[in-house]
């Protein structure tokens, strides 16, 4: 219970066993958060929204300490308030702190103290280690997120950090909060968070029931790649994605531009006698007036 890993720990009888390589791959979405599970048709609802839920929320928090430790390396340990002296409490003037620490924290949440150089960079490379085990680039390229890689990569922090302070940080320090498992995802992200009791997956535009198991919804092959959204027991259906790919409707509009900037380039680099194809420069005219053809155009 002391540690972030144990808060997030899900049963032995888990869902997304290692060694079985029949598995039913989701590709799980939630806001700007996306990541791949594997999973067997046999499994309950209501135990796969569970642990779809606290990988969500773990991946949420391995995020948000990669973000905190880059600023731990750059600026030192956290204030017990910010903008305040820890000493007497006073307000601090930014000015006169940016004029003495080239360290000084432009937020004011941090001392200003970065520790040496050898150890920040262990701290960045823990940090960037983090941040690529819970990258959303993997489930472009069907990558099934690990578990055991990000609680790695969160004790890799852990052990950079009393590498770079022995004696600890301190106990307000947020970073300390989050390994210490005392952090609350859902207080510090609202928007992201959700609660993995009650959380809910949609498929095909349908709630997927907790009561039920996942063949009810997809069959029993096991070689299927589903796309689901995560959602919270409130929110409404999600909406239809788009037929095309941000890749594809990035493609498309280069080309539209490209298409227009060349008949822009065209109309400009017409030649002079480009009046000859009006009407009234047409030496048939005369002609066709007193044969009462004028204005008939032929298909």
């Amino acid at each position: 219970k002391g540690d972030l890993t144990s808060q997030f720990s899900h049963s032995p009888s888990s869902c997304f066993p290692k060694k079985i390589r029949k598995m039913v791959l989701l590709r799980v979405k939630r806001e700007l958060k996306e990541f791949v599970v594997e999973t067997k048709t046999s499994v309950s609802v209501d135990q796969l929204c569970t642990e779809v839920g606290e990988l969500h929320n773990l991946m949420l928090s391995a995020e948000r300490l990669a973000g905190q430790i880059n600023q731990l390396a750059k600026h030192g340990p956290m204030r017990k308030q910010a903008g305040c002296d820890d000493a007497t409490g006073e307000l601090i003037d930014p000015m006169k702190e940016k004029a003495e620490n080239p360290h000084y924290d432009p937020l004011g949440y941090r001392i200003g103290k970065p520790p040496a150089p050898e150890a920040a960079k262990v701290l960045e490379r823990t940090a960037d280690e983090c941040r690529a085990a819970v990258d959303v680039k993997q489930a472009e390229r069907k990558i099934v997120i690990s578990r055991s890689k990000i609680e790695e990569a969160i004790q890799n922090i852990r052990g950079a950090v009393l590498i770079a302070y022995p004696m600890n940080l301190p106990e307000y320090d947020i970073i300390r909060v989050i390994l210490e498992g005392k952090d609350n995802i859902k207080a510090a992200c609202p928007q992201d968070a959700v609660d993995p009791k009650d959380c809910v997956l949609w498929f095909a535009r349908k709630k997927l029931d907790r009561k039920e198991k996942l063949s009810k919804y997809c069959g029993k092959n096991e070689k299927m790649f589903l796309k689901v959204r995560l959602q919270t027991k409130n929110q409404k259906m999600p909406q239809r994605e788009a037929r095309l790919d941000k890749d594809a409707q990035t493609k498309m509009m280069q080309y539209w531009h490209r298409k227009n900037e060349e008949d822009k380039r065209l109309k400009e680099e017409a030649d002079d006698d480009d009046y000859l194809n009006s009407e009234w420069a047409n030496p048939k005219a005369y002609k066709s007036a007193l044969n009462g053809m004028a204005g008939l155009k032929f298909r």
